[in-house]
This record gives C-alpha cells, structure tokens and sequence, in this order.
C-alpha cells in the first residue's frame, strides 16, 4: 500500500491472533455460528457470515471499536520493506601462487510479504488447489465429518481439532495479516574465485609468459531465516511501489565454472 506522506515499502494489513476455537461460540444456533459477547467479529474481512466459525482465520480489532467487529479501520502498519543497511564487501587474498577472491553481498533490517503464505493457505476461491505443508491434515483446522459432510457439533469439533493449531483454509478471499510477514534480512556469498598461477620461471620453458587456473562458484550460500526460496525478491505484479513481496518468484541459480588464463 502506497500513502501521501509515507515511504514506499511500507507493508500494511491486519494482526493476526490466530484462529477461533469452540469456546469462542455459544453454538451453532438457527443455522450459524453465535460468538460469545466480548469476542471479535471479523465476518466483513474474511467473507461473510458463513465463514465465520470455529477454526477460522481470528484478527485483532486494533482500532479498538465498542462493537469489537474488525474492519477496514483495523488496517495498520505490520511492516516495512526498506531495509536498516545494505550492501556488499569483497575479500582479496594472494599467497605462493595462490589467489582467493569472495564477494559478499547483504541486508539488514527489511522485511518481506510472503505472498505464498497467504495465496496457499486460502482455498475459497481454488478448492482442489494444493496447500503448503503448515496446511497439511492434521495441522490445521478441520470441519468435515468422515463422510464429508460438514460438522457443526461443538463437541466433535473440539476433539477432532485438539492437536491442530493452524486455522482452516476456507475462506472467500486472502487476506494480508502479519502472520506472512517476515525478516529478510541477509548475508549471500555471491561468488567465490580460487585461482593458482604456475611460476613464471616454469612456464617460460615452454613458451607460456602466464598460466593460471581457476575455479568460480556463484550464489554458494545464503544465511537468513526467511522460509522461502531466496530473500532477494522483487515487487508485485506490474508495479514498482511494492518492493520487498515474494510471490513465486524464481530463485537464484548456483553456477560453477572452471578455466585458465593463458598468456603466450
């Protein structure tokens, strides 16, 4: 999201707080689902009444309203893409022939949209669409009965769901909490070169002036705890004011290469 005043990468949404259990209904009472008085209703955010029931997806009403219903006000900054520090370094090296040459690359501070949480953990819109594994059976939510019919029994869903701890997938539309929300801070070994050159007075026996050997390595590690692919991601589709989001993009390759320097 891009507002007058504010920096570009900044990331806005809603504050995840989880799921809604059992004990947040009074029942399944006149064909829906009642919360108990006191609890959050986000039934507008996550796509009408019928989605709102045990095991889903539960936001934090941030603003604070007296009706306790979470809406488009309960917005806010959950965080920013642009990075504290970023850069790179170089470390050289030369020693009996040998030479080493390490390229460092770096960021500090910035956090990342992972898309992919929140666009495979949804299965409103998609329903045979394959999930990730935080979405798995038997980690999230369940409401189907072993015939596949949907279970409104308080007591049976409490028990089906007591070593789950994930919300249902179930929903009409993704919505953008904090939970996909992540450190992307890095540090990348970009390329490594080690080298060796043959002594000159050898070389020069057969006519070469300079012989070197040596052996490239890109992109060799990376160090983060970002759960995606790479840290280094691009923007959303088609636009360049929403840097720092993750959405499938194609990771780095690893290259290698070998080869010498021959000087007659």
């Amino acid at each position: 999201m891009v507002r007058p005043g504010y920096a570009v990468g900044e990331i806005y949404g809603y504050v995840s707080d989880g799921r809604y259990e059992v004990s947040d209904f009074e029942g399944f009472i006149d064909g829906k689902w009642k919360l108990t008085p006191g609890n959050v209703d986000n039934t507008s955010v996550i796509g009408g009444a019928k989605y709102l029931r045990p095991g889903a997806l539960k936001l934090k009403n941030v603003d604070g309203s007296e009706d306790n219903k979470v809406t488009t006000s309960d917005v806010t900054k959950i965080g920013d893409t642009n990075p504290l520090c970023s850069g790179g370094f170089t470390i050289n090296g030369r020693l009996y022939g040998f030479d080493l040459s390490a390229n460092f690359t770096y960021s500090i501070g910035n956090d990342i949209y992972n898309a992919n949480k929140i666009e495979y953990t949804t299965a409103g819109k998609y329903k045979y669409r394959n999930m990730i594994d935080v979405m798995a059976e038997g980690s999230r939510w369940n409401n189907l009965n072993p015939d596949g019919t949907i279970c409104n029994d308080p007591t049976q869903l409490a028990a089906m769901n007591a070593n789950t701890s994930m919300w249902s997938p179930w929903m009409s539309q993704m919505t953008l909490t904090d939970w996909a929300i992540e450190d992307g801070s890095f540090l990348r070994l970009s390329s490594l070169s080690i080298g060796y050159t043959v002594p000159v007075d050898l070389t020069r026996k057969v006519g070469i002036q300079n012989l070197r050997f040596y052996a490239t390595g890109y992109n060799l590690f990376c160090i983060t705890s970002y759960s995606g692919f790479d840290p280094e991601v691009s923007t959303r589709t088609k636009t360049a004011l929403t840097p720092g989001v993750d959405y499938s993009a194609y990771p780095k390759s690893r290259q290698f290469v070998i080869g010498l320097n021959l000087t007659f």
